[in-house]
């Protein structure tokens, strides 16, 4: 089964055994709020990694208006996304290759 997560950019092809989100004993869905990065179970599409450096724009430009400690955050957290849709990037296989 396959879980959409926009919150965090990707989709979850769940298997509870290899799910780095803690799920309780028996469960049948990831906890979406808690992905965790790195997680086996986790894809991402170039949609996705678009989205993640939309998102990190987004963020750039809220730093832009923040006051010192908060901006620096806030331009690490668009540092990230963008370094997480870099390695999707890098690391992207066509679904044909897949087959």
């Amino acid at each position: 089964m396959l879980y959409d997560n926009p919150d965090a950019f990707l989709i979850c092809a769940f298997k509870r055994d290899n799910a780095l989100c803690e799920p309780d004993a028996g469960t049948t869905a990831p906890r979406q709020y808690a992905c965790q990065q790195g997680c086996g179970n986790t894809v991402r599409t170039d949609t996705h990694a678009r989205q993640l450096r939309k998102r990190a724009i987004e963020i750039e430009q809220l730093a832009a208006h923040s006051p010192g400690p908060v901006g620096k955050r806030l331009r690490l957290t668009a540092d990230k996304l963008r370094a997480i849709a870099d390695a999707h990037d890098f690391t992207a296989q066509t679904a044909e290759a897949l087959t």
